[in-house]
């Protein structure tokens, strides 16, 4: 049977776009020099500090937490992601937004205190609770979790240096276990059925 010469560019044509689209999603929610592991190697206990005290992980047992690690002068992904979390969580249902708490977690305690972050959380939704910790805290909660940053200098701006991290939504259950990363491209609407799901779960176990 003769192939038809049409088909296979057309084949051709559509696997080279998949392996482009594959390319741009890696890219742009895998900076360069992240190391990526799998859940079950990431997540686990820690302490860190509010305005209102030390936030341990193990005082959200029982309920679902979203972490989100950023710093208050970025000047779009943050808030936008922060963006997506207030909108997943208007989503959610009454009985599951009870029971879900946000961490912002600042890698850059040099310039965010403690007042500023807990002023930009409650902006996006009171069961947001903004954190920071010691350089060295930080430095081992972002290898715990995954989450790749860098400083890089900005010798021609008004600020001396920004910060290069990774923007995900990382999910942890109600025994503060890590069961879900999402994109910073997620939408509001799969961010909250991610949530839901684990919320689901989380009622079956009872």
């Amino acid at each position: 049977m003769t192939k038809n010469p049409t088909k296979i560019v057309l084949l051709v044509g559509a696997l080279f776009l998949a392996i482009l689209m594959g390319c741009y999603v890696y890219n742009t929610t895998t900076p360069v020099g992240e190391n990526v592991k799998p859940l079950k190697d990431l997540g686990g206990p820690f302490e860190l500090n509010s305005l209102n005290g030390t936030v341990s992980l193990d005082q959200y047992k029982g309920n679902i937490v979203v972490l989100y690690f950023g710093f208050l002068n970025c000047a779009e992904v943050c808030p936008s992601s922060m963006g997506v979390l207030s909108a997943a969580l208007s989503r959610l249902s009454p009985q599951t937004y009870n029971h879900v708490r946000g961490l912002f977690i600042s890698v850059d305690p040099e310039r965010d205190d403690l007042v500023s972050l807990n002023q930009f959380a409650k902006y996006f939704d009171d069961h947001v609770v903004g954190v920071t910790g010691t350089e060295q805290q930080i430095d081992a909660l972002t290898k715990q979790y995954g989450v790749y940053f860098d400083i890089v200098d900005m010798e021609s701006s008004e600020l001396s240096y920004t910060v290069d991290h990774s923007s995900r939504f990382y999910i942890i259950d109600e025994t503060g276990t890590l069961v879900g990363a999402m994109s910073h491209n997620t939408t509001p609407i799969e961010l909250a059925a991610g949530i839901e799901r684990v919320y689901a779960k989380a009622i079956a176990k009872q």
